[in-house]
């Protein structure tokens, strides 16, 4: 661009390096001092949690997979808040494993991926089969 200036737009990770302006005349040549770029990614899915429908006292699964630089940390919330006490697991691959459903375990499951750079959320359904109506 005009007057020595540089502008990546759309940054890819592959754009990440080290830059150096180089001035030219018809006397010689000069260099600036190196300018290094880091390219930083928001999260995203890989894959995201899909809707589950269970029968009481069956295991419930949901998967989550998220990307990013720096590495996203990921949780896990459920609508209300609180995920069922004592009967869940996060797996280290960020699998949410509820054991012995029951029926008040219905809802919406939220898996949170977060890195200094954004925030992503994909939720998924939890129905719970073979409840009596009162």
């Amino acid at each position: 661009i005009r007057g020595g200036k540089l502008m990546i737009t759309y940054t890819r990770k592959n754009d990440a390096g080290k830059y150096v302006c180089v001035g030219t005349n018809m006397v010689g040549e000069r260099e600036s001092e190196v300018a290094e770029l880091t390219v930083l990614e928001r999260p995203s899915f890989v894959k995201r949690p899909s809707n589950l429908a269970v029968t009481v006292d069956d295991s419930a699964e949901f998967k989550c997979e998220a990307r990013g630089d720096p590495v996203p940390t990921v949780r896990w919330r459920k609508d209300d808040g609180e995920l069922p006490k004592a009967r869940y697991e996060i797996r280290d691959d960020h699998t949410l494993k509820i054991r012995k459903v029951m029926a008040g375990d219905m809802g919406s499951y939220t898996c949170v991926a977060e890195n200094m750079v954004g925030k992503a959320e994909a939720s998924a359904t939890l129905t719970v089969q073979g409840i009596s109506a009162p």
